[in-house]
């Protein structure tokens, strides 16, 4: 018995002084290369970097969102408060602040058009549609809301809970405000920090979120060219 005790002991101090090395358990999307979500590793969109996807917003003046709109030469659909963004992961609107009406918004060529008036105060609006938390990185005239510092397409540190809604109405100096846009660079404008007249919210899977599933998809069944391959794990249900 004594000598049951004493190895016992022995394993509780060793694990004791292991346990600061070992590393947190993370969900299977962070440790599984073998793990596909529509044809491609599901890990390489789950970094630091590269966000899962990013909710474009351009906003002018009425006349100048319908120009700029024109100049999409696509299909618009007018929106009637949150438009479905991307591959439906979130769903996105933009309100009045004082009367909380939602602002005439028109959905183009995968951007979310707003019309509104320079100094209106305005507030975003954005709703989780996945059983999985996300985190965001929100960048408005080309500054991070919660920091004011130059936006990036990086984690922001504004946490979604799953199917869950985040309201944005204030920024790190402030209500947020639309500004005067002029011409048309905004819509053209790609880059991370954007520019006055470009709301990017760059969305991620939240780093404690569980596995997106136990399926899996075997290399026969993953089609070429990035099409959609059979049998591909449904992350959003």
């Amino acid at each position: 018995m004594a000598w049951i005790k004493a190895v016992a002991a022995a394993g509780t101090g060793l694990l004791a002084s292991c346990g600061s090395s070992i590393a947190p358990l993370r969900p299977a999307w962070q440790q599984d290369p073998n793990l596909f979500h529509q044809g491609f590793p599901a890990y390489q969109a789950q970094t630091a970097t590269t966000p899962h996807m990013v909710a474009r917003v351009v906003y002018a003046e009425p006349e100048h969102v319908r120009h700029m709109v024109e100049r999409q030469d696509d299909v618009p659909e007018t929106q009637r408060g949150l438009a479905r963004m991307g591959d439906g992961t979130v769903d996105l609107g933009v309100q009045d602040a004082a009367s909380g009406k939602w602002l005439v918004s028109h959905l183009c060529g995968g951007i979310l058009f707003v019309e509104g008036l320079p100094s209106q105060a305005y507030r975003i609006v954005l709703k989780n549609r996945t059983p999985m938390p996300l985190e965001l990185g929100a960048g408005v005239d080309g500054k991070d809301v919660k920091t004011g510092k130059a936006a990036t397409l990086g984690r922001g540190g504004l946490r979604v809970e799953p199917r869950g809604t985040i309201v944005l109405d204030h920024a790190a100096h402030g209500p947020l405000l639309f500004k005067k846009v002029e011409g048309d660079a905004a819509l053209f404008d790609t880059s991370a920090q954007g520019m006055p007249g470009v709301i990017q919210l760059a969305v991620f899977l939240a780093s404690d979120a569980p596995s997106i599933g136990p399926e899996k998809l075997r290399a026969s069944q993953i089609a070429p060219f990035g099409l959609f391959p059979v049998g591909r794990p449904e992350q959003y249900r």
